[in-house]
């Protein structure tokens, strides 16, 4: 039985990212940070992870080609958007690729921790 999952923050915002870390490690969540697309692609080489929860826009690539760079070598990791801008196309271009959903910041917490219950119960199931 799945008790917690992994989940992989990546977000340039690095108060953000240690904030929405500590939430979730509380619950029992392992979690790792990146504050770049690279440094998340490094961490996703090193461990297991199971939910990669990133930032839309960012310098080095944007939440889509971080998606699209992780696709290959994990099929499974679900992949949730979070943004505090209006960058519509890339969240439209996400989400007809395969992310499941768009969370806006400041994150809705309760929001977020039902998404990762969801997401192990369905990890759990399959």
């Amino acid at each position: 039985m799945l008790a917690s999952l992994s989940v992989l923050i990546v977000d340039d915002n690095a108060s953000m990212a240690s904030a929405l870390a500590d939430v979730l490690d509380a619950k029992g969540h392992q979690v790792y940070i990146a504050n770049s697309g690279a440094a998340a692609l490094a961490i996703l080489r090193d461990h297991l992870v199971h939910v990669l929860l990133t930032d839309v826009i960012m310098p080095d690539m944007n939440g889509v080609e971080l998606y699209r760079a992780t696709r290959q070598t994990h099929p499974g990791l679900v992949t949730i958007f979070m943004t505090a801008y209006a960058a519509d196309d890339l969240i439209q271009q996400g989400l007809r690729e395969g992310i499941k959903t768009v969370l806006t910041k400041p994150v809705d917490m309760d929001f977020l921790l039902y998404l990762l219950s969801a997401t192990r119960s369905i990890i759990q199931s399959g």
